[in-house]
């Protein structure tokens, strides 16, 4: 009987590695393109910031000013993402319902920002810039992940 659970642990052990080894595996397989996901990304920052600090500096109010900047940024990260990240040849889906998958996605992204920041702050009494770096970095790998999987699914 110890024996049984001798060898039973040590499988177990020996399947965590293998699983382990699977995911470090796929993961190094994805680098190159979470590499191009990321450079699309800061991209699509800078053109959110761009047009948000031309429109302010233009005397737009800052929060519509914002919205502008950030619904350029995703329009740009789609156009950007479309071409070099995901490949689209092939697809079933129209252009227009992959653009309205991604703005979705999108939506999904900024609402884990916002609950993760709620949560590591109001909750864990997380410093608010330590929460919304915490929140980005949840949110880059979701929205990733959904992108990949789903929005440019081939």
């Amino acid at each position: 009987m110890q024996l049984a659970a001798q060898h039973s642990g040590s499988s177990a052990a020996v399947g965590i590695g293998y699983t382990q080894h699977s995911f470090v595996r796929r993961l190094v397989r994805l680098m190159p393109q979470l590499s191009r996901y990321g450079v699309v990304s800061i991209a699509a920052l800078a053109a959110d910031f761009g047009v948000y600090i031309a429109l302010y500096s233009a005397a737009v109010a800052a929060s519509l000013a914002g919205i502008a900047g950030y619904a350029v940024g995703m329009v740009v990260h789609y156009f950007l993402s479309s071409r070099f990240v995901f490949k689209t040849q092939g697809s079933r889906k129209s252009e227009g319902r992959r653009f309205v998958e991604f703005l979705l996605s999108g939506l999904v992204g900024i609402t884990l920002t916002g609950f993760i920041i709620a949560i590591a702050t109001g909750t864990f009494g997380v410093a608010p810039i330590a929460a919304k770096i915490v929140a980005a970095a949840v949110s880059f790998a979701a929205v990733f992940a959904i992108r990949r999987s789903v929005v440019f699914a081939v």
